[in-house]
């Protein structure tokens, strides 16, 4: 009988809730439940739930109900758009595949806020524009960014004839920025009697200077000593159709590792320099490069990151320069009395080997551009049941070749034990001469770089 009651109250309480929502749906407004079609008007509905203050969510759903409207009049590229000869060029690529999307601010004037409603979970907008009203406004503001792109226009041909390609290309990307709503779209207007699109006129005015744009090295090759500096600063000519150009920003970059200085722009004469550095590499080849920094030319004209991204594409030939690492050279010298025969012959095997392992040249001392020096002993230790010990430890230094002492260290006391103090001595070195092969002429060679 119980089990019976139970399923009449649930049945009675999913009527209720069935009723209730019914008459909750009953209650929404026709816009609500459809979006409206409304002859010559663009038409935007949108609906947030309730979150935070009832100022956050209602401008949320005004943004979104404006998106939705956006969403309406939303054209196609147009086949003679710098959006076109963007992606004809670039393909469609995650900087360039960029559909200028209707901005709300189209908005901000002219649209109607038809009607709202909310629940207790939800809030409604609805807006709407009329056609030809977002049109006019449209041409308005069209006409208005054209007019400033061709003043920026001007202004870049005229730097472009006093030969300052950089102030040039920095106004012509700033027009391409005033009419960045209209890229998909074909801009004309009249220059000089002719009627052109500005926004191609910009384009390709930007990508003639960087075509006209070049960098070389004065030499192609130099040889340096791993750890040293090359010997006289590194030359590049920065050039303008052919002539020397100043302002361009260059940056320079090695590919064994950091430079303190890699960023400098062109002097009068079209030049930059790069200084002396110390260069470090375990490769017996690398490069120098000086490439004509796109990126600060573009940072430096716009703040847009799309339109600093029309250039930043470009494949602009760098020069190059080609270094040859060559391997500094070492020696080892071991301190008389310190070992005798075959144990000096051992070291020094081990020596050899861990050189070559890091691609170091070994040259007699006297000619060497780093001479290891050892020295060791041995202690006497302490005698139990029938077996004596012995102690062995050792310094190790490096100098260069002017006397200075690069690294030095002291190494840990190592013990042997033998049946007589001859064998463990011997078994001492054994274990002395594996910590130097493993640990302490490895380290020293890592201090030198």
């Amino acid at each position: 009988m119980k089990r019976y009651i139970i399923i009449i109250i649930a049945i009675f309480l999913t009527s209720c809730a069935a009723k209730k929502q019914a008459a909750e749906l009953e209650a929404l407004p026709g816009w609500v439940k459809q979006k409206p079609i409304i002859p010559g008007y663009y038409v935007g509905v949108a609906s947030v739930k309730k979150i935070g203050t009832s100022a956050q969510y209602i401008a949320k759903a005004r943004q979104e109900a404006l998106t939705d409207l956006a969403e309406s009049v939303s054209s196609n590229v147009s086949s003679t758009s710098v959006l076109r000869s963007i992606e004809t060029e670039y393909g469609f690529s995650e900087s360039y595949n960029q559909k200028i999307q209707i901005s709300t601010d189209d908005y901000l004037e002219g649209f109607d806020p038809v009607e709202s409603y909310e629940n207790e979970s939800s809030y409604w907008v609805y807006y709407k524009i009329d056609k030809s009203t977002y049109h006019e406004m449209k041409e308005k503001k069209k006409q208005e960014a054209v007019a400033t792109a061709l003043a920026k226009y001007q202004s870049g041909l005229q730097e472009q004839k006093l030969n300052k390609p950089k102030e040039a290309i920095a106004f012509y990307l700033q027009g391409l920025q005033a009419i960045k709503r209209y890229l998909s779209e074909e801009t004309p207007t009249e220059y000089k009697g002719n009627k052109v699109d500005i926004g191609n006129e910009l384009y390709s005015s930007a990508s003639d200077i960087l075509n006209s744009l070049a960098i070389e090295s004065s030499i192609n090759n130099i040889s340096v000593k791993r750890g040293e500096r090359y010997s006289s600063n590194l030359e590049f000519l920065v050039t303008y159709k052919n002539e020397p150009v100043q302002g361009i920003p260059v940056e320079f970059s090695y590919t064994g590792g950091y430079l303190k200085k890699d960023r400098q722009n062109s002097d009068a004469n079209g030049m930059v320099q790069l200084e002396p550095e110390v260069l470090y590499s375990r490769n017996g080849k690398e490069q120098i490069t000086a490439a004509i920094n796109l990126k600060d030319l573009a940072q430096k004209a716009v703040d847009d990151l799309f339109i600093r991204g029309l250039i930043l594409k470009r494949n602009m030939k760098p020069a190059i320069v080609q270094v040859v690492i060559e391997a500094p050279t070492l020696a080892i010298t071991i301190t008389e009395n310190s070992c005798a025969g075959a144990d000096c012959d051992v070291i020094q095997d081990i020596f050899n080997q861990n050189a070559k392992q890091y691609v170091y040249d070994l040259r007699p001392v006297k000619s060497a551009d780093f001479v290891f020096e050892l020295s060791y002993s041995y202690k006497r230790g302490e005698s139990a049941g029938g077996l004596i010990s012995s102690y062995i430890s050792g310094k190790l230094t490096i100098k260069d070749r002017s006397g200075n002492i690069v690294w030095t260290k002291q190494t840990e006391s190592i013990k042997g034990v033998g049946s007589n103090l001859n064998e463990a001595q011997n078994k001492a070195f054994d274990e002395f001469r594996t910590a130097l092969n493993r640990k302490y002429f490895k380290q020293g060679i890592d201090n030198i770089k």
